[in-house]
Formats: C-alpha cells, structure tokens, sequence
C-alpha cells in the first residue's frame, strides 16, 4: 500500500510541474500587457519602462520562468500588479476557502440525496419511484448552473412561502413513490404484504422529512459570504444557494452512474448468495451491494470536486462569492499575471492531491487493485 501511495505521489508531482510549466507559456501567449496594467492608463513613458525592467518583462522568457518558479518553490507567489499590490499568497488565502467551502458542500450534498436515491431505484427497479427519480435526474441535467440558481434566488430569497409549498408538494409525490415502488418490481424473495409495508414506511419517513424541511426552510440571502467566524448558522445561509445550484446536476449524474451499477451489482453471484442466506435487505443492499458499486461514483466525485474548485466562476459571479473563480477572471481582464499563475497553480495543486486521493480510495475499496 505504500508503494502504491508513493508512485501516485510521485504522478501527482509530475503533474503539477507540468501544470506550472503550461500555465506559465500558456499567460505567455495571451494578448496584453502586464506593465500597462501596474502602472495604470495615465502613466508616462518613463513610468512605464520603469515597471517593465521591475517586472522583467525585459528579460529572456526562460529567464523570467526561472526566477517565477523559484519564487514558488520558495513558496512566493509575488505581487499583484493592481493596487494596492496586495501579495498573491493572502489573495488565495482569502478566496481560497469560499470556494473550497463551495464545492465540498455542493459534493457533499450531491452524494447524500444521490446515494440513497440510486440504491433504492436500484432495488425498485421500473417502480413508480425509479421511474419519477429518472425523470428528475434528466431534468436536472438539463437545466444550466446559471438558470438554476436564477430560479433558486427567485423561489427561496423573493418567494419563500412558495417554495415551501412546492418543498410539500415534493414530499407528497416523493412520498408516494416510495410507497407505491413496488409496482412494476418483478421477482424477489420478500413476500407482497412485507414488500408493501416496508415501501409504506419508507415512503412515510421520506415525506415527513422533506416535510420537516420545508417547515424549517429558514430565510436566505440574495448574495454575499459570511465566514465561519461570524457565524456557523450565518454562513451556512450563506452558502445554501450556491451549494445547491451546483449539486442539482451533481446528484442527476451520481444517481445515474451509482444506479446503473447497482443493478448489475445486485445480480451479481455473492449478492444472490447473500440474499439466500437470509440476509435483511438493508445489509444486502448497503453492505453487500453498495461498496462494490462506488468505484464509478468515486471517481466521479474527485473530478467534480476538482472541477468545482476551478469552475465555479457562473455560481460565484451570480451570487457574489469572493471565491477563487471570481479572483481569477478579475485577474485575466486586468492583465494580472501573477494573480493568474498563482490561481492556476493553486487549483492544479488541488485538482492532482483530489485524485490522487481517488486512487488512494480505489485501493482500499478493492483490495485488487493494490495488489495489481
């Protein structure tokens, strides 16, 4: 396992170098001028010169790679070019946990409604309940990140009496799709009275607690962040929104991976052995069949999560996060390199040590492939 964890180390450092190296040549080739921008439109001739020789813009570009990288092998990512010249390493670190915050949250809670979803459709397969599930899933596919938060600010921030009654109304007919799952199910070795009534009491349970939720629905802000230390409740408001807007579309894909898998999965020879064994259906599904089938979600969730970190540009603007996404497009139309090499990098980092993770999570989830 070690071995293991050391060659994906040794990837992930590669990848970044490259990254760095990309990211440099890439700002190379972009149209603009640095200098104009740190000296500002009215500047003089003089003051112009000025900053190219202080920025080195003067210099060989080999030359200028090597002094910028050894700045952030240093752990110095330099100035921005705008005033107040603010350093780059306290710009990240202020934006940085916005959207850090943003997109675990956002992942976090895509897996918490796709998960459970997923199994059940699985095991309900053609029911009333998979086939209302398939039916949202493509739905949310379907809604761009930006109109779906523009109908969120709508419902929640300027219509919150609404949007818990359609909150009740979704506990009605989620309900009623659990309970009614069982018709167009086929087969299976419970009988018709206990499959009913565990559908009955599933169905309850959901629509009670969407129900709960949508009596709870606490009033949300239109935009802006409140960090933690102001406030758990306050920021969790804060965030609520864009979490949400971009978990929609997360949790239609996760349901219809980790549902794909969980049909084949079921079928497969040490599931069916488990279930002629006796084994309650909530250990068969969750501790037979579920970990099996997480492999495609897993991996789908680190390129989300790193996804979100550096994508999160729409959701941020919309609702007026000072997050990484928005730092980074304030820094291209500027002209601000080193905000933009720093960003880059930073998000390159993170988006290597997601998957890196991910496959450190495939080893311990199937013992196979660390032996392979």
């Amino acid at each position: 396992m070690l071995r293991f964890i050391g060659e994906r180390a040794l990837h992930a450092v590669v990848v970044v170098i490259l990254a760095a190296i990309g990211a440099f040549f890439l700002m190379e080739a972009v149209p603009g001028d640095s200098a104009a921008s740190a000296v500002g439109p009215g500047a003089t001739a003089e003051q112009y010169q000025i900053a190219r020789e202080e920025l080195g813009l003067d210099d060989p570009v080999a030359t200028r790679f090597g002094n910028w990288a050894s700045g952030i092998v240093q752990g110095d990512l330099g100035n921005s070019l705008i005033p107040p010249n603010q350093s780059v390493t306290d710009m990240i670190g202020n934006a940085l946990p916005v959207t850090m915050q943003l997109a675990f949250t956002a992942i976090i809670l895509s897996l918490a409604i796709a998960v459970p979803v997923a199994v059940w459709s699985a095991y309900r397969r053609g029911g009333v309940f998979d086939q209302i599930a398939s039916v949202v899933a493509f739905a949310f596919i379907s809604v761009p990140s930006f109109v779906a938060g523009l109908l969120l600010i709508y419902l929640f921030v300027f219509n919150h009496s609404l949007a818990q009654q359609i909150i009740l109304g979704l506990a009605v007919i989620i309900g009623l799709g659990v309970a009614l799952s069982p018709i167009g199910r086929r087969g299976g070795r419970d009988s018709p009275g206990v499959m009913w009534g565990r559908a009955l009491i599933g169905g309850l349970i959901v629509g009670g607690v969407l129900a709960l939720i949508a009596l709870l629905l606490p009033e949300f802000p239109r935009q802006g962040f409140v960090p933690v230390a102001e406030g758990l409740g306050d920021n969790l408001r804060s965030i609520a929104l864009p979490a949400l807007t971009l978990a929609l579309m997360e949790v239609a894909i996760f349901t219809r991976v980790l549902r794909t898998d969980m049909i084949s999965t079921l079928q497969q020879d040490f599931v069916l052995s488990a279930r002629a064994k006796g084994m309650p259906t909530g250990h068969v599904l969750v501790a037979e069949a579920l970990r099996p089938s997480t492999v495609s979600i897993v991996t789908l969730a680190g390129i989300s999560l790193g996804r979100l970190i550096g994508g999160t540009v729409v959701v941020e603007r919309l609702f007026n996060l000072p997050g990484m996404g928005s730092m980074i497009v304030d820094a291209v139309q500027n002209d601000n390199l080193p905000v933009v090499l720093g960003g880059v990098i930073v998000i390159a980092v993170f988006y290597v040590l997601v998957n890196t993770a991910v496959d450190i999570t495939y080893a311990l989830i199937d013992p196979r492939i660390r032996r392979g």
